[in-house]
């Protein structure tokens, strides 16, 4: 019996079949092909040498590789990356390195998880395989041509997209914006590298490949398992041996009966409910989204012992007991999304793509997700596949973040081959199938895979989910327009799917009322909508990382009507491929009209935040309002930001946090009260799975000094039913609001039976429509904003700690509103990332916040302080 399955890292750890001992880092390096002459038999022979080579990134990109070797100025700043020679990275380049391993095992395997766009692998000499596509894997059996012991040499010709002429670079599968779109900029060699992880492992003679834990709920107390493992014999003899299978929690144990496998054959073991009485799982643990419930995972280990003695090899991964379902029929002909027989009112965003140069990676995607979780997100549609990192599934499970989890199609294509595709395209399902927090499979961006429903795209996609994924999660044809079922019945209609955008923000009265889109035109429909934009300014910290010192100053409508400046280099203008969706002159003006011409940079960041958290927060609350009736869904168009830009962004490409993030933490709370900005209706919405009742919600209305106005409160006890929205009561009926003040506040506060604060909502209004300039007259709060010294305990992240503050308004005459809170060194640079419970608030006179943030403790090593400052500091 071998003592142990041995796993050599290349360079990341990787989920594949084998458990690892003694792992370590190997350095690659990394050269054009071009500029020497050599071939793949030299390039993967022990001791060769290139000149000028530099330290490769895997899993990385070639173009990164060169940046973070600081052989390019930062991409990030003003317009480096446009200057960049394209030529110099849109060609192949080998990657290289050498190892010594002694393996413990009958058959050792060289394992790639991942390249782009095609990758010609050599190994000691000899040419082993190609791997193309974006998720295509390849895994080569190098028993005979390793030096046990001694130097190993592989070698990897990386041979990028054609970049050569239009849409050639765009052909699928690949990362679609590598070629550039409207909200990030073209990237020096597309994108080109070894993107995934690569390992070696060793086994016995038999291996595990794609096991699969399918799950069926047959309710919430009653859950039957399947699993089935693909065995492969990689010797010339025949192999007899059993599969074994523990699932936890549960300690769920099988043995299947004794298995005779063929020389260099295959075959596929199952297990089912029918068979083992221990797959029939009562009282299961079930995985829910954000919001509704715990996201409990078991664990599935499967391994094959061979004469039931020797084990070969161990399969080990996570998944979720859940059940996905829809309907088009309840909700006005809208889709409408179930989890555990639960309907779920999607609210999320568009993950266009994690960082521009493909190097946000494992740990990385931590805080990206968790802040879609603190949003009070549940879904995150990954637009055209654009994300292919395992880490990033595994936080959204862990987080209860759904995914909408696309493939690689724009409109109707186009492809390199329909047989690469194919590949591609079952390799993506087996991927990444074990995931719960997929619950769509998409086939394209607004239109249908290679234009039609039975054509050979749509086909290759149906199939590999149907064949390999049958019955776990929906499908949907296109994004934008008609329909799901799971036996893949695609109807062409665009009733289903309301459309997608409109891209720029509108008056806030407008998604209560028209939320139009851009794309399938259709009046009064809010339905299931897989877009829906506005641009976001940054914050001044962010906005001078990237904006050189000449560009300091207040944009106009004339300044972002050009597609040369640099405003247009970060996606900050009226031209359509450079941001022009987003409307930024229309959203220069909006802040200068309802908050005043702005005097400096700080003074627009500070104004257009107060503009990012009402159109943000309106957006969502509209969708909430129409809840059931019409409305299904919503994501905004996006919440992710890959590249530093002043659109389409929740937080910032430096993890700062805008006001759009915190419009949408509040409006997308599980249990939320909000005013319609059209009707003057106070609805109370429930996502929970369960009735709430004995609510009292209340209504009260302040001046800018601080002061509650008599007259206008407003308290009534409401029940509300679950997954709802109900109406409390219209703020002003039977009061004149003609005779308030300029601008006033309105506070809504929803408490329990017992008092306690269940959700709180707060609003400006102007009795002129959407004029605020009245804010720039108000009483300065200035150092009248105290702050408690900052109590540390643990997060529940042991590497994390939690910070608590309370904020307090002492002013005696005015209001303190729109507060930022950030946290800061001793030396007043932004600690981040940081997860800050509150900002862009308002407290009346004498009132307090407690603030809480979350942050790495090893941020902390610099000392650390709240910085707080008033729209009216």
């Amino acid at each position: 019996m071998f003592k142990s399955l041995y796993v050599f890292i290349l360079f990341s750890i990787c989920a594949i079949n084998a458990f690892a001992q003694n792992s370590s880092a190997l350095k690659w390096k990394l050269f054009p092909q071009d500029e020497h002459n050599y071939t793949g038999q030299q390039v993967s022979s022990i001791g060769f040498s290139a000149p000028n080579w530099i330290d490769g990134v895997v899993p990385g990109t070639v173009f990164y590789a060169y940046v973070k070797a600081g052989k390019e100025a930062n991409p990030d700043f003003a317009d480096n990356i446009y200057k960049v020679d394209k030529a110099k990275y849109n060609r192949p380049y080998w990657y290289r390195a050498e190892f010594s391993v002694k393996p413990e095992g009958n058959r050792t395997w060289l394992n790639f998880n991942g390249v782009h766009k095609r990758a010609e692998v050599y190994f000691n000499g000899k040419h082993i395989g190609t791997i193309q596509g974006i998720v295509q894997r390849g895994r080569y059996d190098v028993t005979d041509l390793l030096n046990s012991g001694k130097a190993n040499a592989v070698a990897v010709l990386i041979i990028p997209p054609d970049a050569s002429f239009g849409l050639a670079n765009r052909q699928a599968p690949t990362y679609l914006s590598s070629g550039s779109w409207d909200w990030m900029p073209a990237v020096p060699g597309l994108n080109s590298g070894i993107t995934d992880t690569v390992a070696l492992t060793t086994t016995g003679p038999v291996i595990i490949e794609d096991a699969q834990v399918k799950t069926k709920l047959i309710n919430n107390k009653l859950a039957d398992l399947n699993v089935n493992a693909w065995i492969k014999n990689s010797t010339d003899k025949p192999v007899s041996g059993k599969l074994n299978v523990t699932i936890q929690p549960g300690n769920i144990v099988l043995n299947s009966a004794m298995v005779t496998i063929a020389p260099n054959a295959s075959q596929t073991v199952n297990f089912d409910e029918n068979a083992y009485d221990q797959l029939r799982i009562k009282n299961p643990l079930l995985w829910w989204p954000n919001g509704y419930g715990k996201q409990d995972l078991y664990t599935c280990k499967v391994s094959f012992s061979q004469d039931n003695k020797s084990l070969s090899d161990i399969h080990t991964q996570r998944f979720g007991i859940r059940k996905v379902s829809a309907d088009t029929t309840s909700v006005n002909g809208r889709l409408r999304v179930y989890v555990n027989n639960v309907p779920i009112l999607l609210k999320g965003g568009n993950w266009g793509m994690s960082d521009y140069m493909l190097k946000v990676r494992g740990k990385d995607y931590e805080p990206r997700i968790r802040m879609h979780k603190e949003m009070n997100f549940n879904i995150i549609r990954n637009w055209t596949g654009e994300v292919t990192d395992e880490a990033f599934y595994q936080y959204c499970d862990k987080y209860g973040i759904m995914v909408w989890d696309d493939f690689w199609l724009n409109n109707f294509g186009p492809i390199d081959s329909i047989n690469n595709f194919k590949v591609n395209a079952i390799e993506k399902v087996k991927k990444y199938r074990q995931h719960p927090s997929i619950i769509i499979w998409c086939g394209a961006n607004e239109g249908l895979p290679g234009g039609d429903t039975t054509g050979a795209l749509s086909m290759a996609i149906k199939n590999a989910i149907r064949d390999n994924d049958e019955g776990q999660r929906l499908y949907i044809a296109r994004s934008n327009a008609g329909t799901t079922n799971p036996n893949f019945s695609i109807h062409g209609g665009s009733r289903n799917l309301s459309g997608s955008g409109n891209w720029s923000n509108s008056d806030p009265k407008v998604y209560f009322t028209d939320p139009h889109n851009g794309y399938l035109f259709s009046k009064d429909s809010w339905g299931m909508r897989s877009e829906l934009g506005t641009a976001t300014f940054v914050n001044i910290e962010s906005f001078k990382k990237f904006m050189p010192k000449d560009y300091w100053v207040p944009p106009t409508p004339q300044t972002v009507d050009s597609k040369d400046n640099m405003w247009a280099k970060h996606y900050f203008s009226t031209n359509g491929d450079l941001g022009g969706g987003a409307a930024p002159a229309k959203y220069v003006a909006d802040v200068n009209r309802s908050y005043g011409q702005a005097t400096s940079i700080e003074d627009f960041c500070k104004k257009s935040q107060m503009l990012n958290l009402e159109t943000m927060k309106a957006m969502f609350e509209g969708w909430n309002d129409h809840m059931w009736n019409d409305a299904t869904g919503m994501l905004i168009w996006m919440s992710q930001s890959a590249y530093p830009s002043m659109i389409w962004q929740t937080y910032d490409y430096y993890y700062d946090l805008t006001g759009a993030y915190f419009g949408a933490k509040v409006a997308c709370e599980p249990v939320h009260i909000q005013w319609n900005a059209a009707t003057n209706s106070v609805k109370v919405i429930n996502n929970r799975a369960y009735a709430i009742n004995k609510l009292t919600a209340n209504a009260e209305v302040y001046g800018l000094d601080g002061k509650l106005i008599p007259g206008y409160s407003t308290t009534k006890m409401v029940n509300v039913p679950m997954s709802s929205a109900t109406e409390s009561f219209n703020a002003f009926t039977g009061k004149d609001p003609t005779a308030l003040p300029e601008i006033y506040f309105m506070k809504l506060k929803l408490t329990d039976n017992a008092g306690k604060l269940v959700s709180e909502n707060f609003y400006w209004i102007g009795k002129k429509h959407l004029d605020y300039r009245a804010f720039d007259k108000m009483a300065k709060v200035g150092s009248l904003l105290g702050i408690s010294k900052g109590l540390v305990s643990s997060a529940e992240d042991k590497n994390n700690k939690l910070i608590t503050f309370t904020v307090t308004n002492n002013s005696k005459n005015s209001a303190a509103y729109g507060i930022r809170a950030q946290l800061l060194n001793t030396k007043g640079q932004q600690i981040l990332p940081a997860l800050i419970s509150d900002s862009y608030f308002s407290l009346m006179q004498g009132e307090s916040r407690k603030i809480q943030i979350e942050v790495d403790a090893k941020q902390l090593a610099n000392g650390y302080k709240l910085d707080v400052k008033a729209y009216n500091n």
